[in-house]
């Protein structure tokens, strides 16, 4: 009998002393971790590898977004996503295409692609078939005064804009998000440039 009072003591013991709060450096981590807040931007449609401006088989990307806000809402309370585009002179996306006077312009706008596009999915989140047309590209070039070699690389960067004004795109998130199998989210992707 004695034995099992001991048990019993022992038990009660330990699991008073396993209830409490650690102090340990991850659970203060944990503690300050915004998991409530952020949106991604998956891609249901992959981008292509290549593109051209004049070859009707691939001078328009076609593909399939979804937004999905970090709090889990299914209705994400967002107010546009952004396009942007820069042209690289290669494939690490190092060496930006300057104007034929020698200076960078930079990112460029694309389009925009409002709350309105996008409907809800089977899934609940909001889904919308986008197309972006290669000649606005080499449009954009040209009017700013640069003319794009061949080959040339694009970087076409997503950007969704919440209503609050808060702002999510490639550098807001980590490599669990940007790779990761389940969100596929790298609001950033490098297609090939033919201006032909």
């Amino acid at each position: 009998m004695k034995n099992i009072l001991k048990i019993f003591v022992l038990g009660a013991a330990l699991s008073f002393t396993a209830c409490s709060e650690s102090d340990a450096l991850i659970n203060q981590v944990l503690d300050t971790v915004d998991t409530e807040s952020g949106a991604v931007l998956r891609t249901i449609v992959d981008f292509p590898d290549l593109v051209t401006v004049t070859n009707p088989a691939n001078n328009v990307i076609n593909s399939t977004i979804e937004v999905q806000q970090g709090n889990g809402s299914f209705v994400p309370d967002f107010k546009e996503v952004n396009v942007y585009v820069q042209v690289y002179n290669d494939q690490d996306l190092i060496d930006p295409l300057l104007t034929d006077d020698g200076v960078d312009i930079g990112e460029q706008a694309w389009t925009t692609f409002p709350a309105s596009d996008f409907a809800l999915s089977s899934n609940g989140l909001p889904r919308a078939d986008i197309s972006l047309v290669i000649q606005d590209v080499a449009d954009l070039y040209a009017a700013a005064g640069a003319t794009p070699g061949v080959p040339s690389f694009m970087a076409v960067r997503f950007e969704i804009v919440m209503n609050d004004g808060r702002t999510f795109s490639a550098n807001d998130v980590g490599a669990t998000i940007s790779g990761g199998i389940y969100f596929n989210s790298p609001f950033l992707f490098k297609v090939i440039f033919l201006p032909i």
